[in-house]
């Protein structure tokens, strides 16, 4: 089967999932759980502006674009540290290797982490004593093959959980990618459908509520235990569509520009842009601006760098504005093996 028979086929079935969804009259901004999943990981693309799904070939190709790992050598392991929002925190640790002959292999785990706060109610609202936190975790298995020399397919399947105090969620998602390198020279397609799944849905005994069923008779049972009833929300569904275009390469000078269509069901389609200088495989500085188009976005621009030592370390920085919430830092080091 030729590449652009591989190409049409991914790209029709992108259409008849996701077609309804971009067709929608409605924005469904907030009315989505796991939001922690939409949350780019990886200084690199992060400092592109988010935007990497086309061009992304390290181990954070198993958050962007599963397919992406095909153009590792070897293997990497990667950690990145995210100061977020409110004093809450991002950590996200992968790895992925090469069988030859057969495919790359890649695992993640994503932890969401507000830390400890107190409990507080009417009664004491100086703190009851105890206390909760809110924790999301997302736990990832991917295979990527490159089927062609110019097209490569990936997917992962993600368990998927949150937890707030003593109630809990949870589900499984998949991805599913692809990255084509065009006959343009130097022009490089990207799919990828994140978190395909099912609903989340709250259980545990912080539902549970005591009532009186007649309130205006006495001698009745006026303690009987309730189950609030909850309904369950769909996880983050994003489609990504990109390109990245090597401006120009030579032995000391690479420049990079990228650009995502992104179709989330919890908002509004947008667009991400972004550009990578790179010095003598050894110095990269990257820019970009996120969520354009959208008429609510607080914070599109994006901002990092990273230094490569040695080709085996490649330690990453990104900055991002975040509006009215202020902003976000984020390091992470990666090494190849």
């Amino acid at each position: 089967m030729s590449t652009m028979k591989y190409v049409i086929k991914f790209s029709c079935l992108a259409l008849v999932i996701f077609l309804p969804m971009m067709l929608q009259a409605q924005s469904k901004v907030g009315t989505t759980a796991g939001g922690f999943l939409e949350i780019g990981v990886g200084a690199r693309g992060v400092g592109m502006g988010e935007t990497i799904v086309a061009s992304t070939d390290d181990v954070s190709s198993l958050y962007w674009n599963p397919s992406g790992i095909t153009q590792l050598p070897g293997g990497q392991a990667t950690f990145h540290h995210t100061s977020w929002i409110a004093g809450t925190s991002l950590n996200y640790a992968a790895f992925a290797f090469n069988v030859p002959n057969i495919a790359h292999i890649g695992a993640q785990i994503y932890i969401f982490d507000s830390g400890e706060m107190e409990v507080t109610d009417i009664i004491f609202p100086d703190g009851t004593g105890e206390n909760f936190k809110v924790q999301d975790i997302m736990i990832g298995l991917t295979a990527a093959r490159q089927l062609t020399n110019n097209f490569s397919i990936g997917g992962s399947v993600k368990y998927i959980q949150s937890t707030i105090w003593r109630m809990s969620a949870s589900t499984i998602g998949l991805d599913l990618g692809m990255q084509y390198d065009t006959p343009l020279n130097n022009l490089r397609i990207g799919f990828n459908i994140s978190n395909f799944g099912g609903e989340m849905l709250l259980t545990g005994d912080n539902t549970l509520k005591r009532i009186d069923l007649d309130p205006n008779s006495s001698g009745n049972n006026d303690g009987l235990l309730a189950n609030l009833a909850l309904r369950s929300w769909d996880i983050p569904l994003t489609f990504r569509l990109g390109m990245g275009y090597t401006v120009f390469e030579t032995s000391m000078h690479r420049f990079l520009v990228v650009a995502d269509a992104l179709y989330p069901n919890s908002n509004d389609p947008y667009l991400n842009v972004g550009a990578e200088y790179g010095f003598n495989n050894l110095l990269f500085l990257r820019g970009g601006l996120s969520q354009l188009l959208l008429d609510d976005a607080e914070g599109m621009l994006r901002l990092g760098f990273g230094i490569n030592v040695m080709d085996r370390i490649q330690a990453d920085f990104a900055w991002s504005d975040r509006g009215l919430l202020g902003s976000t830092n984020m390091v992470g080091i990666s090494v190849s093996f």
